[in-house]
């Protein structure tokens, strides 16, 4: 059953936003913002990690203009879904179906960033004709290979290779860095941008994108960092997803000047899913998709025609 909590306007612009939850099969709370063309294609964005919800372009306007329904989940654990204990790549989809199925969505194609990547191939994978088309953005490939490491920069091969640490030794460390974020945001932002590209930079220097991450950031973790802790040990995991077999269309968009995601973890992807669309572009950084905003939706929009 869904509950509707709100429905609200993007600042600064006339496009509608709706925030609901579902209540699922288990009983988890699974809570979503819907934006965009509330009547358009639906396309879900997998948000990144931390993320939550509130994790999309500040200008709604975007989405509204390609006639896309933006429908952004938070994932187990994070913001307002329920801690799922012991979950797996592999539950999410699972998830993402029961929340189409409520909002009466048919066929939808597939966003996702960063740590929402792995959940995009899981997803298209296992849903099968019910996605259209999907996009891998900066998207994190299996991390248990010869060569994984390459070209990430020092401080993300070391939260990587803490990510594959014991659940019950990673959550103080987790905990204390929370606060510490949590505490000053903006000291935070600073140390995010000190490891950042050129490129990067710029983009965080926008005053609605720095607000937009400061948002999703916070309401990541809302209730503690049990589903950024769970989060970890998956993307420190096996996937368990046949890469060779998904069938539609996956976008894959990656920037050179990305050391958090380089690009050869797109091309490991690329390598492997059959029908992958590259699009490794010069410079940019990890936060390349606020300025390539539109140029990931078209693709996604088109696929419902």
């Amino acid at each position: 059953m869904i509950h509707s909590s709100s429905n609200d306007t993007s600042p600064g612009t006339a496009v509608r936003v709706r925030e609901s939850h579902l209540r699922l099969r288990d009983g988890r709370r699974l809570a979503y913002v819907e934006a965009g063309d509330l009547d358009g294609f639906p396309v879900f964005f997998i948000h990144g990690n931390p993320g939550s919800r509130y994790m999309r372009h500040p200008d709604d306007r975007i989405a509204h203009a390609l006639g896309v329904r933006l429908i952004v989940p938070d994932r187990p654990g994070y913001g307002l879904s329920d801690y799922q204990p012991g979950r797996t790549l592999l539950d999410f989809p699972d998830d993402l179906e029961q929340l189409a199925n409520a909002l009466k969505v048919g066929r939808f194609a597939l966003f996702g960033v960063s740590a929402g990547g792995p959940y995009v191939a899981a997803s298209a994978w296992r849903l099968g004709e019910r996605v259209t088309r999907a996009a891998i953005v900066s998207g994190a490939s299996p991390l248990k290979r010869p060569g994984a490491m390459e070209g990430v920069n020092r401080e993300y091969r070391n939260a990587y290779t803490l990510a594959a640490w014991p659940e019950w030794l990673l959550h103080p460390l987790m905990a204390m860095h929370d606060r510490q974020v949590r505490a000053n945001p903006e000291r935070a932002l600073a140390g995010l941008i000190s490891h950042s590209s050129p490129a990067d930079r710029e983009v965080l220097a926008d005053p609605l994108i720095a607000a937009q991450v400061h948002g999703w950031r916070r309401e990541a973790t809302r209730h503690g960092v049990s589903g950024m802790r769970r989060e970890a040990h998956i993307l420190a995991s096996p996937w368990n997803v046949p890469l060779e077999e998904i069938r539609q269309e996956v976008d894959l968009w990656y920037w050179e000047g990305d050391s958090i995601v380089p690009p050869q973890m797109g091309r490991y992807l690329g390598a492997r899913i059959p029908r992958a669309v590259p699009h490794f572009l010069p410079g940019g950084g990890h936060f390349s998709l606020y300025p390539h905003w539109r140029d990931i939706l078209t693709p996604l929009a088109r696929a419902s025609t």
